[in-house]
């Protein structure tokens, strides 16, 4: 399965084997369909606000999530879930959105040193001790005239830095904070989809793992 959030909804690329309950819009595809037809299909979806979903259940899954990505420019970044030792999250406030900390990878650059590196840039934290990666999402937004498909790498973090978090300001970063999971469950109303997801799947569900 794959997923992408279009215009901050979701899109699942589900095999033809798998079965779908309880979904407003489902396409079955053969796999062989033009970047043209999914263009068009998504295009659709896009201007259809009323539908939360997408599923597209294909009979070569692989071949229509490549047929899908080759319509954009992919752009990858990488980003931390960053816990402290009073075992708070670390989220920022940018744009007018909750967020976790991520960037842009720089050209040679690997995707762990990439994501301490933004968390440290844009959050001023620290001694970081990095796990594991747990998670990629995808989403797209538009870029002057360029459809771009960001793929962002995400990984598990401690830090032991005691000092006060510090927003880059010229990123419009203007808020830094280590969470309670009440908290974070209130951030949750003012975030994105895919950083929704992510917090779910991976502080909320994770028991024991971060959060009292």
């Amino acid at each position: 399965m794959y997923k992408v959030y279009v215009n901050d909804r979701l899109v699942k690329f589900l095999p033809a084997k798998d079965s779908i309950n309880g979904a407003e819009m489902v396409f079955r595809l053969r796999g062989d369909e033009s970047v043209e037809d999914l263009t068009q299909l998504i295009g659709s979806f896009e201007q259809n606000a009323l539908l939360p979903e997408l599923y597209l259940q294909s009979a070569d899954i692989d071949r229509t999530w490549k047929t899908f990505t080759s319509g954009y420019q992919i752009m990858e970044a990488a980003g931390g879930i960053v816990v402290n030792n009073e075992h708070s999250l670390l989220m920022i406030f940018r744009n007018g959105k909750w967020d976790l900390p991520k960037g842009k990878i720089e050209e040679g650059e690997e995707p762990d040193t990439a994501a301490i590196r933004e968390v440290f840039e844009e959050c001023g934290v620290g001694m970081l001790n990095l796990s594991k990666q747990v998670s990629t999402t995808f989403h797209t937004y538009p870029y002057k005239d360029i459809k771009v498909l960001k793929k962002t790498y995400w990984f598990l973090m401690d830090s032991k830095d005691t000092n006060r978090p510090v927003p880059q300001l010229e990123e419009g970063i203007t808020d830094v904070r280590w969470m309670t999971k009440g908290m974070v469950k209130e951030a949750m109303m003012n975030t994105y989809a895919s950083i929704a997801d992510l917090l779910k799947e991976q502080v909320l569900d994770a028991p024991n793992r971060f959060l009292g």
